[in-house]
């Protein structure tokens, strides 16, 4: 009996220690190396900056509870995104609200990309230019996927593609979208030969695969997932990854929002075409264009890591 009274009680101090713990030093060896730790807990409001010692070095308080991305800026400026709990989307990775912060907690812009048929989710990445790309849903009739040659097999009701837009934040709560790139002008299927995007699949790499997945049970609108998107300035190129065909896509930032919905222009020649993707070779083939993959592998490392 005194045994059992004995592991209660040490249990309840184990419990108790652990919901008492906010930000403290956990645990820490020699092969720690200095630097901070950026992150958002879920169920709150608040981005915290903590030193590897566990000690706070700075909060920005928000409105909305987090998104699925945060970054401390050079000067001190924080972005990030928040959820906005649209119901028009039940995908995850929500998100719908990109704001910038100043270390002071002082909100210097504000930006929903939020309606009934398109929606901010999982990144947005800043600029060197001040712009940030900015990942979305857009969604997308079942007359229009068939019409793009999806299998009518698909039972779901709807239909998502992903898009890439870069933001110039305007003032304190405006923006304009100076560029632009969409899935949908890049797709290729050999379902329905009626259909221009018709073509063998294996032999047109550069292109996504609309029924890649797409069975009779899985009703999901969300196809693609991309889940981040980051920019390499050197090369003006755009790295997307996407969870459901789990692969890496490059594509081409030289390009007008004309010319990325095609399939030439541009520094490389390609339009908005996939010029590397990097992945499971049962979609797409591996690609190299001038030893861009190479620079990119080491920064893949970097920001996906």
């Amino acid at each position: 009996m005194k045994k059992r009274i004995s592991s209660l009680l040490f249990l309840l101090i184990i419990t108790w220690g652990a919901s008492a713990q906010t930000m403290g030093l956990l645990q820490a060896d020699s092969t720690n190396v200095d630097g901070y730790v950026l992150f958002m807990p879920n169920s709150y409001t608040k981005t915290y900056l903590i030193d590897k010692c566990g000690r706070k070095i700075n909060e920005w308080p928000a409105t909305y509870r987090p998104g699925n991305s945060v970054y401390l800026l050079e000067d001190g400026t924080l972005l990030r995104t928040g959820n906005v709990m649209n119901p028009a989307f039940s995908a995850g990775g929500s998100g719908g609200y990109i704001e910038k912060v100043s270390w002071t907690g002082q909100l210097l812009w504000s930006y929903e990309v939020s309606d009934a048929n398109r929606l901010q989710h999982h990144d947005v990445y800043p600029m060197p230019n001040g712009n940030v790309l900015v990942l979305l849903f857009e969604k997308k009739t079942l007359a229009e996927a068939f019409d793009a040659g999806l299998d009518s097999i698909f039972p779901g009701t709807e239909f998502f593609t992903e898009k890439i837009i870069e933001l110039q934040p305007i003032g304190l709560d405006s923006a304009i979208t100076v560029w632009e790139w969409s899935v949908w002008d890049h797709l290729i299927q050999q379902h329905n030969a009626s259909k221009s995007n018709f073509g063998v699949v294996q032999s047109h790499p550069e292109l996504v695969h609309i029924n890649y997945n797409i069975t009779s049970t899985n009703s999901n609108a969300d196809w693609i997932h991309l889940n981040a998107v980051t920019y390499h300035p050197a090369l003006d190129q755009i790295m997307l990854c996407s969870r459901f065909f789990s692969e890496f896509w490059i594509i081409d930032h030289s390009t007008t929002t004309a010319t990325a919905a095609g399939h030439v222009g541009g520094t490389y020649g390609k339009g908005g075409d996939l010029f590397v993707s990097l992945g499971k070779p049962t979609h797409l083939s591996t690609r190299n264009h001038s030893g861009s993959k190479v620079i990119w592998s080491s920064l893949c490392t970097l920001d996906t890591g």
